[in-house]
């Protein structure tokens, strides 16, 4: 299968991963042909792209190191429990079904055999919250787990990381989905989430200090820039910092009303670029062998000028993946280039993902 953005969708494509509704509900499974309602529908939820089966992308199987079931399942865990949570209703049975998810999300990342982000997650613009929410949980215990923590550490950074920005719940939507530039008052009434959050947690929900303080702290910089407080260091609790990086991933990645979406490669510069400044070295270390810049179903430019669709990356080096070829006159058969192994591609480099 291959990524297709929104726009370049059409009539007859076979969908190769499921579409869900508002609800978190299976809106379009797997195997379904689109039709131009089916279009129109996908467009109107501003979901970013989908990925779609056909002849020549048929042997790339593009895997999630979760279960799209239990992603689907989270995020309508997730949704619940924020609304309940911001309408001061009683959130008790909803964080029981958001712990059981949290659960099972460390269940199938200790049980997988490659703990890699290696696609791109497809978000609506009304479920961005409550999605960017799990993604955040998901890539966060990917990175805890290559930290070597506990099982009961996993447990606390997770919980940490599915409810980082519960303190929005309690900040205007007018603000947090303003298209323009906020107002210096706006920014500021946007910068109390993590201290709303981190009190809300403690208060309400009764957590331990540690996930507190990581709620607290996510927007803490390495350099002492962030806020609330201008911790720098390792001063910032590990699940903070760990956090930090997740969410600003998950985050640029992500078309939002006040901004487009990067690429998984540039948000992968973007975070090494600020090692040091913004991360934590030893995270940021860690985190560029868990995510791949160049995903699996990708579409790709070679520095050599050739095009072709990402079809394997190596654990061991994820700037240098194996490239289908897209066919050219004179030769219709399937090509690949692996560059990691391939010693005529030593000087050859993926350019840039095409859109």
């Amino acid at each position: 299968m291959r990524y297709v953005p929104a726009e370049q969708l059409t009539e007859g494509m076979v969908l190769g991963k499921p579409v869900y509704n508002d609800n978190g509900n299976v809106l379009l499974r797997e195997g379904v042909v689109l039709t131009m309602g089916y279009i129109s529908k996908i467009v109107e939820m501003d979901v970013s792209g989908l990925y779609i089966d056909d002849v020549f992308s048929k042997k790339i199987e593009v895997k999630d190191v979760i279960s799209e079931e239990l992603r689907s399942n989270s995020v309508k865990a997730a949704r619940h429990l924020l609304l309940e949570t911001g309408n001061g209703k009683n959130y008790q049975k909803s964080m029981e079904e958001v712990d059981k998810c949290i659960e099972k999300i460390m269940d199938e990342i200790l049980s997988t055999d490659s703990a890699v982000i290696n696609m791109i997650n497809v978000k609506s613009h009304d479920l961005y919250t409550y999605q960017h929410s799990v993604n955040v949980c998901v890539l966060s215990c990917i990175i805890g787990l290559a930290c070597e923590m506990s099982r009961a550490q996993l447990k606390k950074l997770a919980t940490s990381a599915l409810l980082h920005d519960i303190g929005k719940v309690f900040i205007d939507k007018a603000i947090l989905n303003k298209p323009g530039k906020l107002s210096q008052d706006e920014w500021e009434t946007i910068k109390t989430h993590p201290e709303l959050g981190s009190e809300c947690a403690g208060k309400k929900y009764r957590f331990p200090t540690a996930i507190c303080r990581s709620i607290l702290m996510h927007h803490e910089r390495y350099d002492g820039t962030g806020y609330p407080s201008g911790t720098g260091g390792e001063d910032i609790p590990i699940f903070a910092r760990i956090i930090a990086i997740s969410d600003v991933y998950d985050a640029i990645t992500s078309r939002r009303p006040y901004h487009e979406a990067v690429s998984p490669a540039e948000a992968y510069e973007y975070i090494m670029g600020n090692s040091g400044r913004h991360f934590s070295p030893h995270i940021v270390d860690i985190f560029t062998r868990k995510v791949a810049p160049f995903p699996e179903g990708l579409s790709v430019k070679l520095s050599n000028g050739m095009k072709g669709i990402v079809f394997k990356n190596y654990e061991d080096c994820l700037t240098r993946p194996v490239i289908k070829l897209y066919p050219e006159p004179g030769h219709p058969e399937d090509r690949f280039l692996d560059l990691k192994n391939d010693p005529c591609a030593l000087d050859i480099t993926v350019l840039e993902l095409l859109s």
